[in-house]
């Protein structure tokens, strides 16, 4: 089958309407507008797909901080591949001990979830009554994207070292202010106004956290790939070491969250958000 714009040919229809969508200079031999949707910050080429957009900064070789974070924590893994190589041979288990501590820190979390809604509910109930959780709604300010984005330059790194904690610390100290309630703890409901004072609930912050997300997301990128340029020299420290993967871990979550993707850093955002503005 051939194509009518570049005059390719094709064993099937499939794969001829794929091309038809897909193949660039197909839809520039027409004169479609290719929509270009992401921009490599490294090298500036441009691409209208996720995944190749995504492919192609695994091989970018344009960004030297990055690419020179990439060789160095290659020569760090090296090294500790050859240590942990040393204690197999001593016999020592070392995957059954991290197994465990990673299902130690899953039940130290769970108990300070169930202790902290206990804790929640066991101070507000006495005082709070829904009249006054009413009155609270009503006098909420509106949120806007305007001032999501007025509020970036508050942002800092040392926000972003604190992880989820962090971020709602900067969320509730400026941008979020006075802007939403947590109405239901258990549920992780909160309610807040839109721009035109409309009140919108919003179970997991599923709407409110992905705009939130959003406004932050060029800003939290700057300030991790400073703050990594600046530590390129002390990478051999563990601490640094530690560090600087928990920010690149916390840049992912954050454009993942600009997404509406809910992560484990998504669920733990919301918690410190509703345990901080909790009114039953």
């Amino acid at each position: 089958m051939e194509c009518k714009y570049c005059k390719n040919t094709f064993t099937n229809k499939t794969s001829l309407n794929t091309h038809q969508k897909t193949a660039k200079y197909c839809l520039k031999a027409r004169g479609d507008v290719i929509e270009t949707k992401y921009t490599c910050h490294g090298c500036t080429k441009q691409f209208s797909r996720k995944y190749e957009y995504q492919r192609h900064l695994n091989i970018c070789k344009a960004d030297p901080v990055v690419e020179e974070y990439k060789l160095q924590m290659h020569s760090i893994t090296n090294a500790n591949n050859q240590f942990k190589n040393q204690l197999d041979a001593k016999d020592i288990r070392i995957e059954e001990l991290e197994q465990t501590v990673q299902e130690q820190k899953k039940t130290i979390k769970d108990l300070q979830d169930k202790l902290e809604n206990i804790a929640i509910k066991a101070v507000s109930r006495p005082t709070t009554t829904k009249n006054t959780q009413i009155n609270y709604i009503q006098q909420l300010i509106p949120v806007t994207q305007a001032h999501l984005l007025e509020s970036v330059n508050n942002l800092t790194i040392d926000h972003i070292i604190k992880g989820p904690e962090g971020y709602a610390e900067y969320a509730l100290e400026y941008p979020l202010k006075d802007r939403l309630v947590c109405s239901d703890y258990s549920r992780r409901k909160v309610k807040f106004k839109d721009k035109d004072g409309k009140v919108i609930t919003d179970p997991e912050m599923n709407v409110l956290a992905s705009k939130f997300f959003e406004s932050i997301k060029e800003k939290n990128k700057e300030l991790i790939k400073k703050y990594a340029s600046e530590a390129q020299e002390r990478l051999g420290d563990d601490n640094v070491m530690d560090t600087v993967v928990k920010l690149f871990d916390y840049k992912s979550a954050v454009e993942k969250g600009s997404e509406g993707e809910k992560t484990d850093f998504h669920h733990d955002f919301v918690r410190q958000m509703c345990s901080q503005t909790i009114k039953e």
